[in-house]
């Protein structure tokens, strides 16, 4: 019996598996958002839904493939933009009204709080006797006639375009839960963005400047910058960092010492008698938008070092790791980018 035209018969198998790991992430992140309230456990869940599907998706060879790696970001940023138009699970968030309240309060980002009162979806919300938490340069990187949902959405979609071949870090990044959560604008994706043109995209002076940049926005990413410095025994740089945030800090410190400490230092939004805000405690856990900094160490960062690992012969823990990497996994070319 002669083959029917169509598909070849060794693509079946792929291109079925391509589907089945697209519609298992689909509709697993849908049903977790649907019967799970935001923050723990559903955080949690659709971050082990990824996981799971970014490592089905690599034992069967479809990282590497734009076949996959297309309808995945495509099926992300469509939804996110849906997302935006209808209100589908939409504000989870009011920092895209409270980014353009905060930078109201300059000079002194710090020493006084602020009400604010916005229409999402035809209701009313109010937020009351909130201090402004970020850091000074976050509150302005923001168009102010633009909603910034829309400009989360479009830091997001340039950080995965930035990632360009670094293929499993286009997969975890750019991903239906990520899309969601840039689509409710979660101020995170301006920082994120700082971040990848940082330590992916520019090298020499560009590149310090958008670390410069990125230390002047959110604390998680003064962590990020720090921890890869000193990862990489870049000691020098590392107190550098250190020393330009505090830079971008004294001015606001001299004018409200103790807001800086509470409100920046301690990430406390409200009164300072409260202590320390959840970001530094366990509700980090419970925050639907946190996660997504380890996300986004694991995507940029822990592939690349677990292929160094895998090429370099060492002793100790990282000759352990190397030697199951050379066991388990398949070489990779070196991506483009830092």
């Amino acid at each position: 019996m002669s083959e029917q035209p169509g598909i070849p018969p060794h693509r079946v198998p792929r291109t079925l598996r391509i589907l089945g790991v697209l519609a298992f992430n689909t509709v697993g992140v849908v049903a977790v958002l649907s019967f799970f309230r935001p923050g723990w456990p559903s955080t949690w869940l659709i971050l082990g839904l990824l996981l799971v599907s970014f490592l089905v998706a690599y034992r069967w060879d479809l990282t590497k493939d734009p076949y996959f790696r297309r309808p995945w970001f495509g099926i992300a940023l469509l939804t996110a933009i849906a997302s935006v138009l209808t209100g589908w699970h939409n504000g989870l968030t009011d920092e895209p009204y409270l980014m353009l309240a905060f930078a109201q309060l300059w000079p002194n980002l710090y020493g006084s709080s602020i009400t604010v009162h916005y229409m999402q979806a035809g209701i009313p919300y109010s937020t009351a006797h909130l201090y402004n938490v970020y850091l000074p340069f976050l509150v302005f990187l923001q168009f102010p006639f633009i909603d910034y949902r829309w400009t989360a959405i479009a830091a997001w979609a340039a950080s995965v375009y930035a990632l360009g071949r670094r293929h499993e870090a286009v997969v975890l990044w750019g991903n239906l839960w990520v899309g969601l959560m840039a689509a409710n604008g979660f101020n995170d994706f301006v920082p994120f963005l700082g971040l990848t043109l940082t330590f992916v995209v520019w090298e020499g002076i560009p590149s310090r400047a958008f670390e410069y940049l990125s230390l002047g926005m959110k604390q998680f990413a003064n962590l990020i910058v720090v921890g890869v410095h000193l990862y990489r025994r870049q000691w020098r740089d590392a107190l550098i960092a250190v020393a330009v945030t505090a830079a971008i800090l004294a001015p606001f410190a001299y004018l409200s010492p103790s807001g800086v400490v509470c409100h920046v230092l301690l990430i406390q939004p409200l009164s300072c008698s409260e202590g320390p805000g959840g970001a530094l405690g366990p509700g980090f856990g419970h925050h639907i938008n946190y996660l997504l900094w380890p996300l986004f160490v694991l995507a940029v960062f822990v592939p690349a070092w677990l292929r160094h690992l895998r090429s370099v012969a060492t002793t100790g823990w990282r000759g352990w790791i190397g030697d199951r990497m050379r066991r388990y996994s398949r070489p990779n070319p070196r991506p483009a980018g830092r």
